[in-house]
């Protein structure tokens, strides 16, 4: 009788780590865009994380797998009146110039852009 583990001890195919670098078309449908929708992303400065391998403007993109779950997770809420009062905030605060004080934080995707 073998103990050995199915599928010779490797990790199964499904399984993922943060470390892990996707192509666009490998991320977009992790985040429920299509491909063009994440290439517009990365130039309005939205979406998670990207990594630009070289200098060039053809230069490949690569997005780790933890920093599409972070950005998923920043956008996790426990109802629509959770989302509303930070998109209240944010929007409160993108229209002055005075900062407002609070301890809440303003998720990334709130904030308003320079």
């Amino acid at each position: 009788m073998s103990h050995s583990k199915p599928n010779g001890g490797e990790k199964p195919a499904s399984a993922s780590h943060p470390d892990d670098m996707l192509t666009t078309a490998e991320a977009a449908p992790l985040c429920g865009y299509a491909e063009s929708t994440m290439k517009l992303n990365r130039h309005l400065k939205r979406g998670p994380k990207f990594i630009k391998l070289g200098d060039g403007k053809n230069a490949a993109v690569r997005y780790r797998r933890g920093d599409i779950d972070a950005w998923l997770t920043e956008r996790t809420f426990a109802s629509t009146a959770e989302y509303s009062a930070v998109a209240r905030h944010s929007q409160s605060r993108a229209r002055t110039s005075i900062p407002a004080r609070t301890s809440h934080v303003t998720p990334p995707w709130l904030r308003p852009t320079v």
